[in-house]
């Protein structure tokens, strides 16, 4: 039997969530790769591999083309890829899930290794993902065919899960009217103490709940402190209106738990989040902020609209199954290899 490698990157903790959700579905055994160890307790089939982190203090990459990432004189970037590069000779024959890194997915294809790459939005017809999803057996979608792009011209090489988080399958839960809770992330994010602090001096009538690292501060009665959440679910659920940025991670996690969410696109590579914020509105899921945080003085008629969301419809894209459609094609990716020697 072929063995399964999946690399994950380590900006935000949204590949490494999503990683664990897909490993948890599978029948294999996976062994994990990446800089940043995915949060929480590893499914029993998951081995853990600690990668180098892959950058210098003062050294750059130099623009080119068809790459994203290659410095010169990394010591660490040459450990990460000699790794990956044994592990394929020692795991022979083998595939790799790549979530996500143009360099290592051509790295694998180098060494002979069929890869899966995981689809990100935003605008990725550059010569560095053209060449990614070109050499890549499959590409994986990890959200519904809704969210998908008209006129993709990779549609046909894609395979779409539905969004896929840890809360695929939670029950719903009843929210408490008047409560909104701001998130911020781990990735980056323009959700500071001072613009909270505004949004709650805007908005009287609503309990403003503050979760993540944003550092806490001093506000009104209506505003609280939450600091990190191990565990959001139940914020997320009791909130009336949940606003966090356009990300995967997030956006998956708000869709499996039935939120009216407002997802404020985030300045990030290839404009992902706010791609992604325009196809929620478009589809009616979600608010979307394409241009990021706004005037807190537009935060009252926002919340307003974002009370007329029906929250339960897009649960139906992060359905409990979602996880195991995408195992379940990893599996028939796997059982496509066929070593020549």
């Amino acid at each position: 039997m072929a063995e399964l490698g999946y690399y994950v990157h380590h900006h935000g903790a949204g590949h490494g969530a999503r990683a664990v959700a897909i490993a948890s579905a599978l029948q294999v055994p996976v062994t994990l790769f990446g800089s940043r160890r995915p949060d929480g307790v590893l499914p029993a089939n998951v081995q853990w591999v600690q990668l180098p982190m892959d950058y210098a203090e003062g050294v750059s990459s130099p623009a080119i083309e068809s790459l994203h990432y290659a410095p010169l004189g990394v010591r660490g970037l040459n450990q990460r890829m000699a790794i990956l590069a044994q592990w394929f000779e020692q795991h022979w024959p083998c595939l790799l899930v790549v979530d996500v890194s143009v360099e290592v997915a051509l790295l694998a294809r180098l060494c002979s290794v069929p890869t899966v790459y995981l689809r990100q939005h935003g605008t990725r017809d550059d010569a560095a993902h053209r060449l990614a999803y070109e050499t890549a057996q499959g590409l994986l979608a990890p959200y519904p065919q809704a969210m998908a792009t008209p006129g993709d011209p990779w549609a046909a090489k894609t395979y779409h899960s539905g969004w896929l988080s840890r809360y695929n399958g939670r029950p719903a839960g009843e929210a408490a009217g008047g409560t909104v809770l701001l998130i911020s992330g781990h990735g980056g994010s323009g959700l500071s103490a001072e613009y909270a602090q505004a949004v709650a001096l805007q908005c009287p009538d609503w309990q403003v709940r503050v979760a993540g690292p944003t550092p806490a501060a001093s506000g009104g009665a209506n505003l609280h402190w939450l600091g990190v959440l191990a565990d959001p679910a139940d914020e997320m659920q009791r909130a009336e209106v949940v606003v966090g940025s356009a990300s995967d991670s997030l956006v998956s996690e708000a869709a499996a738990l039935g939120c009216r969410y407002v997802a404020v696109g985030e300045q990030r590579p290839f404009a992902e989040q706010r791609d992604q914020a325009r196809r929620l509105s478009a589809c009616n899921a979600a608010l979307g902020l394409e241009e990021g945080w706004p005037a807190a003085e537009r935060w009252p008629a926002l919340l307003a609209r974002a009370r007329t969301l029906n929250g339960r419809t897009w649960r139906q894209w992060a359905d409990p199954e979602a996880a195991r459609r995408a195992a379940s094609w990893l599996e028939t990716q796997l059982a496509r290899l066929q070593p020549l020697s």
